[in-house]
């Protein structure tokens, strides 16, 4: 891989770390009144985790794959096609709610949206982490 993904991926890595941090110390909360920014602090790390990650996944397609993809969802789809994602909806779904979060943020939806990034998207993402990872070393 050239230079410019791997640095991309470089700070993708640490901003999943930071996101599956904040995600345990949710996990690890005692203080009721600390629960509502702790799960702001989550949704906030995945909204800027996802943008990384899919302008990481534009350059790895074009310096890898040589395909110059114009959008979010088209690039999801194409890293699908050439078997860098194993699973495409769950990350289009997480392009929409990072979307939805970024201009509509009601506490219920606030809410939801902490339960579908603690327990159904933060591990698609660390399967994608580790695989890239994997390719670097």
């Amino acid at each position: 891989m050239e230079n410019k993904a791997k640095l991309k991926f470089i700070e993708v890595e640490k901003m999943i770390l930071t996101l599956n941090n904040a995600i345990d110390l949710v996990s690890k909360n005692t203080i009721e009144e600390h629960d509502l920014w702790l799960k702001d602090s989550v949704i906030q790390r995945f909204e800027y985790s996802i943008e990384w990650i899919w302008k990481f996944l534009k350059v790895l397609l074009l310096e890898e794959y040589w395909k110059d993809v114009p959008t979010p969802k088209q690039i999801i789809k194409e890293a699908y096609n050439v078997w860098i994602l194993e699973k495409v909806k769950i990350f289009i779904d997480m392009i929409d709610r990072r979307n939805r979060l970024a201009h509509d943020y009601h506490q219920n939806f606030a809410n939801y949206s902490f339960e579908e990034i603690a327990y159904n998207y933060i591990k698609p993402i660390n399967i994608l982490i580790d695989k890239i990872k994997r390719e670097y070393e």
